[in-house]
């Protein structure tokens, strides 16, 4: 017979299987005694958990969950636009006209969830404002989260995704086709008390700030929107540091950094493909798909440091326009160095300068602009010749 493994199931002291053969007994073994009821198990009473109340309890932490979600959105929403707003000419063929307001139905969110949305955000199966916008269009119009959009001018909005589509379809067109920013009839209920307004949009950088649920401290833009993550937005401890990182990334987007990067990967990977046929051709060896993503690789990290500097730079411009305090602004490097320690020393290859690079650049870049401000130069940008 073979020899016995004794494996003591219950013993905080107990040791591993020291080999692969060991660790698939121990794991069979294992198996066999959760099949036969006699593996370790709590040895306190617990009190059995009632299953209506657990219910409960689940549809309550629905309802928490989209509030906070949508309170974070009003803060995100709150704090771009000033600098949309006031940032327009620097976002050139991007502007657009803003109402400042969010709608939604019922229909867009999982059939799990609707219940709790409609009691925390009073959404209904016809268009909803769920988010207005502060200082914007529709909330100097006293349009608040809760109404329901009835019609826009003479079309009347139906419910579900088609009348949200029409109602944000009516809205585009009043805004783009009519007179430069005239305002626009709308009809919406309030506690089903119909009432009409009209909307005179403004306008803004057409780059949406959206929230990104990722606990990670991160943000980031794609060329046509900021996308900002619940994790930087609890690492920011004030509405300042948290509008530097929109600015930041709204900065990208306006400078065309997420275009010239996609560009550079194209020209590496192309660069990279010619030389797998230059090399190939000379030791007969040929690396195909590896040679083409290690052009694209190297090629996408050129510039990038630049890239990150133009954004705070432009970035620090686009929150004095919009009237920041920018008095602390620097130390936010500072407390980033704290979170990535790597950060602190210069890393050639790294795509981020360090943190210290980036509090020196823009302390001098907030002394630029006190010193145009307080001759009463305008707040642009320099630009090379």
């Amino acid at each position: 017979m073979g020899r016995m493994m004794v494996i003591p199931m219950c013993d905080a002291r107990e040791t591993a299987p020291r080999s692969a053969r060991g660790w698939r007994r121990a794991a069979a073994v294992g198996a066999l005694a959760v099949s036969a009821g006699i593996a370790c198990a709590p040895k306190s009473e617990l009190p059995e958990a009632d299953r209506l109340s657990v219910e409960q309890e689940r549809e309550a932490q629905r309802e928490v969950a989209i509030r906070t979600s949508f309170r974070r959105q009003q803060r995100l929403a709150d704090l771009a636009w000033p600098i949309q707003r006031d940032g327009a000419e620097l976002c050139e063929d991007r502007v657009a006209p803003s109402f400042g307001m969010q709608l939604t139905v019922l229909g867009a969110f999982d059939v799990k969830e609707r219940d709790a949305a409609r009691r925390a955000l009073g959404v209904t199966a016809n268009p909803t404002v769920t988010l207005v916008v502060r200082d914007s269009p529709a909330w100097h119009a006293d349009i608040r989260p809760g109404d329901v959009l009835t019609h826009v001018g003479p079309t009347r909005i139906r419910s579900g995704s088609g009348g949200l589509q029409t109602a944000v379809e009516r809205l585009a067109e009043y805004a783009e086709t009519r007179e430069a920013y005239q305002a626009v009839p709308v009809r919406l209920t309030r506690d089903r008390e119909p009432y009409v307004q009209e909307l005179l949009p403004e306008p803004g950088c057409d780059y949406p700030v959206l929230l990104h649920e990722d606990a990670s401290i991160n943000a980031f833009a794609d060329g046509d929107a900021a996308y900002i993550t619940t994790g930087m937005m609890r690492f920011t401890e004030s509405d300042q540091e948290l509008q530097f990182v929109i600015a930041h990334e709204l900065s990208h987007n306006l400078a065309g950094h997420i275009r010239a990067r996609q560009g550079n990967m194209i020209l590496g990977a192309l660069l990279g493909a010619a030389l797998d046929q230059i090399i190939g051709r000379t030791t007969g060896v040929y690396v195909g798909a590896t040679a083409i993503a290690v052009g694209a690789g190297v090629a996408g990290r050129v510039h990038s440091q630049d890239f990150e500097r133009e954004a705070d730079y432009i970035g620090a411009y686009l929150l004095a326009r919009a009237g920041a305090d920018p008095t602390d602004l620097p130390l936010f490097w500072r407390r980033m160095a704290i979170e990535n320690t790597g950060s602190i020393e210069n890393h050639h290859a790294s795509s981020h300068p360090s943190s210290p690079e980036r509090f020196v650049a823009l302390e001098a870049a907030l002394e630029e602009i006190a010193e145009k401000e307080a001759a009463g130069e305008p707040l642009l940008p320099n630009r090379k010749e």
